[in-house]
């Protein structure tokens, strides 16, 4: 019964030496080959994750969380250091180019005009929410009011 036992265990032993040996049937350069792709696809993963980090930082878009946030973020931005405008179209182009700007860095900023049929005169805002309350300027001053005539709004 031993000689039986030993012989069981040097023919599994032998069977698993063959099967090592012999693989799984893939060629060494299919091998290569796979792992040429697979090291491809962990690199675009990788780059994939870090954007999505990068989105997640400023999506969903939010209001600015103080006045002293919306006034350092204006003054990082360059748009009212532009020329000014002669026309209220480019002086709105201005406002929607705040309005991007701020949709990049994670913030919600809404454009806007009046016009004055009266005296043929055209105001433009960017308008945002702090704590519920809104505040305006002109793109192309920077200077920040709040609106005291609308209470809180959310």
């Amino acid at each position: 019964m031993k000689r039986f036992n030993w012989l069981l265990i040097g023919s599994v032993i032998l069977i698993l030496d063959m099967v090592l040996l012999v693989g799984c049937g893939v060629s060494q350069s299919d091998y290569e080959a796979l792992q040429a792709d697979y090291d491809e696809l962990d690199a675009n993963y990788e780059a994939v994750e870090a954007e999505l980090a990068e989105i997640k930082e400023v999506y969903p878009p939010k209001d600015f969380p103080s006045l002293t946030a919306l006034n350092d973020w204006l003054l990082e931005n360059d748009v009212s250091e532009k020329p000014a405008t002669t026309y209220a179209d480019d002086w709105y182009g201005r406002a929607l180019e705040v309005q991007e700007d701020a949709l990049r860095d994670g913030y919600i900023v809404s454009a806007d005009y009046d016009y004055d049929p009266a005296e043929e005169i055209y105001v433009v805002w960017c308008i945002t929410i702090i704590n519920g309350r809104v505040f305006f300027w002109d793109p192309e001053t920077d200077e920040v009011f709040e609106d005291s005539l609308i209470g809180t709004v959310k």
